[in-house]
């Protein structure tokens, strides 16, 4: 395991460059900039994909672009710094909640076993990672083995298209922690999300953070 070395919060959030809060979530997340996607970057370019329209290129984060994507690029540039894991560490702390990628996604292997040694090392905190990369999560078991993913976090493979239910690779079933999350326009998918219905905030659900199958309306 990796080893770690605490920091103070402001200190962390200089080498990691800060983690963000949306309006929506219970706890803090980590964002990255759309255009650093490996699969949505090419997803994007599919009219009738979900990242042709991705919600992380619109509302809030267009409007606010001019400090938000400085932002996202500063904490892409950090993700090599060899103290990334201690620094996030630090930052989430003893938090219950922790998501990955409000916006973004990862970036090859090596990332993924980066943010599994920062849930391992946040045992108190249940971390959710919505990603497109599922070849990387491949690697990660073919490399590890199928139960090196800790059970602290729920890795939810996302949807590429609206309507069109995510299935999960043979090489992926029976793992632990790897779940599905898919996007609807009138009829869930799964355990539908409620944010729409309260205000766009989850309030006290909590099941995007259970390996239980989530439905967002498609927004």
């Amino acid at each position: 395991m990796h080893k770690v070395i605490f920091m103070r919060k402001s200190v962390a959030h200089a080498i990691h460059g800060g983690l963000s809060q949306t309006t929506k979530m219970p706890c803090k997340s980590n964002s990255l900039p759309t255009e650093a996607c490996h699969t949505g970057f090419e997803m994007a370019k599919i009219e009738g994909s979900i990242c042709n329209k991705c919600y992380a290129n619109k509302g809030n984060y267009a409007k606010y672009a001019g400090t938000i994507k400085p932002a996202q690029f500063a904490r892409l540039d950090a993700l090599s710094d060899p103290l990334w894991v201690s620094a996030m560490v630090s930052s989430i702390g003893l938090d219950p909640y922790f998501r990955w990628h409000d916006s973004g996604d990862i970036q090859g292997l090596w990332h993924f076993e980066n943010i599994v040694e920062v849930a391992k090392l946040t045992p108190k905190t249940l971390h959710w990672l919505p990603t497109r990369e599922y070849k990387m999560i491949k690697a990660f078991i073919d490399k590890h083995g199928r139960d090196a993913i800790p059970g602290n976090l729920i890795v939810r493979l996302s949807a590429m298209y609206i309507d069109k239910p995510v299935i999960i690779p043979k090489s992926l079933q029976g793992i632990r922690g790897v779940t599905v999350s898919n996007v609807h326009t009138t009829k869930p998918i799964g355990n539908e999300c409620h944010a729409p219905k309260q205000n766009g905030e989850c309030r006290e659900c909590r099941t995007c953070w259970t390996s239980a199958p989530v439905s967002y309306a498609y927004h």
